[in-house]
């Protein structure tokens, strides 16, 4: 464990030159000052590119670091001074150099760099200086939510836990223990509650800035262009959550009405229904198929060997370093993937214990490592790299259906078969959770007012959670904790980020689909749609991986129907 921990800190680890302006000014300046013509553009893109990534992969690290050190005044000070110092003059600077690249007379880009540059000619018309400071200030209130929650507590048992730890024993297949635990997690939540709360409004008042200060009426709008997002609008997001609740919500109540009732249970309560791993209908203990991180990794490299030599050496080569997978006090309780552009190095964090659910969120994080790695070796210049933000869920969550045939080490066949299931049942109990999340953010941005209330917010998610869960039953329950259900990571730290997700697990059962028939070109498709990186459109991404960029009521149908029978 030390080991591998001074491993990750010597992977973190920032020069203190790398966290001051002055090191980056002259090199900004002289890019700036530099005479350009249309055929000089090539290779001074290839500087800003170069510099560009310096700066990113200072920021993240930093960033990464803090998420591992949530506890440590000292790294987030040093954290928060980057924000406060190098952050907003390299905005202003690639602002400036944006400018200066659109302003080049006769210059065409290259088919490679077309897409990336109507791009840079948008957030140019979108900047304003007014923005920059408060860019800082949003940045800092975001970051406290991981301050907030990464040092939250969970008494369970007499016993001091951390919240991942605590989560473990939802899965119990004991009702009184699942209970204690849904009781204790909601204690701790409600304890951190208050400060969310006022962390939420301060928020919202920036966010609400951010687009007056662009000259638009809210947020959403200001999110919209900022997310580029061009190949759907707000009302195809109406449709989708619509379509959801009337193709995905009544498959979700059959699943957990089967589940209950082979239970014996009379109605589902919320210690009974966890997303991401259902209750096993038989009553079994949860798999736990290993112990440590360092067992995690091991059945995970076992599992790429059988998959793709190519992708099994790209983890390799992680497990130096880059991978932090244990939980323990003080760490930020999400798992993700980071990035560090320079060396083409994903990083992954996560907080493991010990859980089924532990594999497959491991494939997950990798699998968007797999994109950054293919993307930055296909992409010289950083902006071309990983992909629009409609795709970039698909390398994951693809790595969780492709790496199913893979895991024969791991589980028995009864196992695997169980594992098999909770992937399947896993879809259609995410999409609801993704629709819910994805109307309340629509109604706090562009429908519920400057003056919204956190008693208004409450409400709201009360409303769409009796809408999108209509099979948990909360009778008798303190349904204060119900409606506290959006102080959820996203909220705070990934607005407007989770639609995506919905998109990308429809289409990652589409390639899963297509693996069923041919896994060759099923995962020759996916290799290549990540080579792209974001040098084409989102739908074209989606044909080049095998699938329809598509998540209308039709399609949702069709793909319900194909996991019900694969259920069955």
């Amino acid at each position: 464990m030390t080991t591998a921990l001074n491993a990750v800190e010597r992977v973190l680890s920032v020069p203190d030159e790398q966290t001051r302006w002055d090191t980056y000014a002259p090199r900004y300046e002289q890019l700036l000052g530099a005479d350009l013509t249309a055929e000089q553009v090539p290779a001074w893109l290839a500087e800003w590119s170069a510099l560009d990534a310096e700066v990113g992969q200072a920021g993240n690290k930093l960033a990464t670091h803090a998420d591992l050190h949530t506890d440590d005044e000292a790294v987030q000070a040093r954290y928060a001074k980057f924000l406060e110092e190098v952050s907003p003059q390299a905005q202003r600077a690639e602002q400036a150099l944006t400018e200066k690249l659109l302003a080049v007379p006769g210059f065409a880009p290259a088919p490679d760099f077309a897409l990336n540059y109507r791009r840079f000619r948008d957030a140019a018309a979108l900047f304003r200086e007014a923005n920059v400071e408060l860019g800082v200030t949003h940045e800092a209130q975001m970051n406290r939510h991981g301050v907030i929650t990464g040092n939250q507590k969970v008494i369970l048992n007499g016993e001091e836990r951390t919240v991942p730890q605590a989560k473990q024993q939802m899965d119990s297949p004991d009702r009184a223990e699942r209970e204690e635990a849904w009781r204790a997690l909601a204690a701790s939540n409600q304890g951190v509650a208050p400060a969310l709360d006022a962390l939420m409004l301060e928020l919202i008042g920036t966010r609400q800035q951010l687009a007056w200060n662009a000259d638009l009426p809210g947020y959403r709008d200001f999110i919209w262009r900022r997310l580029d997002r061009v190949d759907y609008t707000p009302q195809d997001c109406r449709a989708f959550h619509e379509a959801v609740r009337e193709e995905v919500v009544p498959l979700a109540a059959e699943i957990m009405g089967g589940i209950a009732a082979r239970l014996g249970l009379d109605r589902v309560r919320p210690w009974d229904y966890n997303r991401n791993n259902l209750l096993d209908p038989e009553g079994r203990a949860s798999l736990k198929p290993f112990k440590t991180g360092a067992e995690l990794e091991d059945l995970a490299q076992t599992a790429f060997e059988g998959l793709d030599g190519e992708l099994a050496a790209r983890f390799r080569s992680m497990r130096d370093g880059l991978l932090d997978l244990q939980s323990r006090p003080g760490k930020m309780t999400h798992a993700y993937c980071q990035y560090f552009p320079v060396q083409n190095e994903p990083f992954v964090l996560m907080n493991v214990v010990g859980t089924s659910e532990d594999v497959r969120v491991l494939f997950h994080e990798v699998g968007h490592a797999f994109h950054g790695f293919l993307s930055g070796q296909a992409q010289p210049l950083v902006w071309n790299r990983w992909s629009p933000i409609e795709f970039v869920e698909i390398p994951s969550m693809a790595m969780e259906f492709l790496t199913l045939d893979h895991l024969g080490h791991v589980f028995s066949p009864a196992e695997l078969a169980r594992y098999r299931e909770k992937q399947l049942q896993g879809v259609v109990a995410f999409l609801p959770w993704a629709a819910q999340m994805d109307a309340f953010q629509h109604w706090l941005y562009a429908e519920a007012g400057e003056n919204v209330t956190i008693a208004d917010l409450d409400a709201k998610w009360l409303e769409l959670d009796r809408t999108f869960h209509p099979f948990v039953n909360w009778d008798g329950l303190d349904e204060s904790v119900r409606a506290k259900g959006w102080q959820y990571y996203h909220i705070f730290r990934a607005p407007f980020y989770y639609i995506e997700y919905a998109m990308c697990y429809l289409a990652a059962v589409g390639i899963w689909r297509g693996a069923r028939q041919n896994p060759a070109q099923a995962l020759s498709n996916y290799k290549a749609s990540l080579r792209l990186g974001s040098t084409v459109p989102v739908p074209e991404l989606y044909r080049a991986a095998g699938v329809d960029f598509r998540f209308d009521r039709e399609h949702i149908r069709g793909l319900m129907a194909f996991l019900k029978e694969q259920l069955a």
